[in-house]
């Protein structure tokens, strides 16, 4: 396991990278994924870096860091698969969720929000892979707008984007698949009857393995854990 100190010039080494593989003229956003790190080890980076954003895959581990870490230095993105069971416990302690895949899940963030009287921001997960081993709505223009007519009068929840995980492949031959959730998303953009509640600003993909290609290829916000954490220059 390598030091803090590592850690953080890994996390300033990728920030460096964002102007330069960017797309567009925003400064894309990283979100470190801490998975499988301890609550301590969390909460110190935390305290080292200005308001991170700190994304979690584990609903449980998220709640205990979030506890501990608390809400004021750091933004929480669950980035996960996320139950239906689980929605209640996930409410108001996230300022976004990377990972709607459903309408079922939409419907339950819907209701447990109404109840909460509070908005809930997330973003579409879309299955760009089609392979059986993703979750996601299908990644058509059509299925897309259908959806988000859908839950076009759910005034508890914001969609501010889209979300993808690309297979692992070598980082070129993700390629494609990024490029494809661009244009995507750029055309869902462009939808005229766009409800509401919708907001396309976040194209959330890539991650340790393909970030730069994703940068390369539009995305706007990536989630990289392994190579923060892990050993390199």
């Amino acid at each position: 396991m390598i030091g803090e100190n590592q850690i953080i010039k890994n996390y300033h080494n990728i920030l460096s990278l964002l102007h330069k593989h960017a797309h567009g003229k925003e400064k894309p956003q990283l979100v470190i994924v801490t998975k499988d790190q301890s609550v301590e080890l969390v909460s110190r980076i935390i305290n080292r870096l200005e308001k991170p954003i700190i994304g979690e895959n584990r609903v449980q581990d998220a709640l205990k860091k979030i506890e501990v870490c608390g809400t004021a230095k750091a933004y929480w993105h669950f980035i996960g698969h996320l139950q239906r069971n689980k929605v209640k416990k996930v409410i108001g302690k996230f300022s976004l969720i990377h990972s709607l895949d459903r309408l079922a899940l939409a419907k339950e963030i819907e209701k447990r929000a109404s109840n909460e009287n509070i908005v809930v921001k997330c973003l579409l997960q879309i299955d760009i892979c089609q392979d059986g081993s993703k979750f996601g709505f299908f990644p058509s223009e059509d299925a897309i707008k259908d959806v988000l007519l859908e839950i076009s009068s759910f005034s508890h929840l914001k969609i501010q984007g889209l979300m993808t995980i690309a297979p692992y492949f070598s980082p070129e031959d993700t390629r494609n698949y990024f490029r494809r959730m661009r244009m995507l998303y750029e055309n869902i953009m462009k939808f005229s009857a766009l409800p509401s509640n919708v907001e396309m600003k976040v194209l959330s993909m890539g991650m340790s393995n393909d970030y730069i290609i994703a940068l390369q290829e539009g995305s706007t916000m990536i989630r990289v854990g392994r190579r923060i954490f892990g050993d390199y220059d």
